[in-house]
């Protein structure tokens, strides 16, 4: 009696085999949700504004609770709601910084912060500098290019 040795399929990565039986994963589904879209316009026109999600989901007719939005967001973009709305909260107040004159304490203000310090210490974890400093670079970045 002779052994023969097993014939081994090798499927590929752990990716490709789940695509066999699952060939439509559901990230695409869930990332072209409308309800998730009408959010996010909600909170890009005005990050500032944006408290109680209950709320909001009444008034935009999403037939959805707070939390289930909180649950879809996240799984839609990988962020929760409030980190997104600090986020472009900070965007936009990095914006004014370079195009704008405005006292950094407007800008905070504008940005949805009664205090600065609140505004600096969250400017600086997502920019890694300060607001005065974030303006001087970019002010030299113009100078520079001129």
């Amino acid at each position: 009696m002779m052994y023969e040795q097993p014939v081994v399929l090798r499927w590929g990565s752990p990716g490709e085999f789940l695509k066999l039986f699952f060939p439509k994963s559901t990230e695409s589904r869930i990332s072209e949700d409308w309800r998730v879209q009408k959010l996010r316009n909600l909170i890009d026109s005005n990050p500032a504004g944006v408290r109680c999600l209950d709320e909001i989901c009444r008034q935009l007719g999403l037939c959805i609770s707070g939390r289930q939005a909180r649950r879809l967001f996240k799984a839609c973009t990988g962020l929760g709601i409030k980190e997104y709305i600090k986020k472009r909260r900070l965007d936009i107040a990095a914006q004014q910084l370079r195009t704008t004159d405005a006292p950094v304490k407007a800008i905070a203000i504008d940005a949805g912060y009664q205090h600065v310090r609140n505004f600096t210490r969250c400017f600086l974890r997502q920019f890694h500098l300060s607001p005065n400093n974030f303006r001087k670079i970019w002010r030299y970045k113009k100078d520079v290019a001129a």
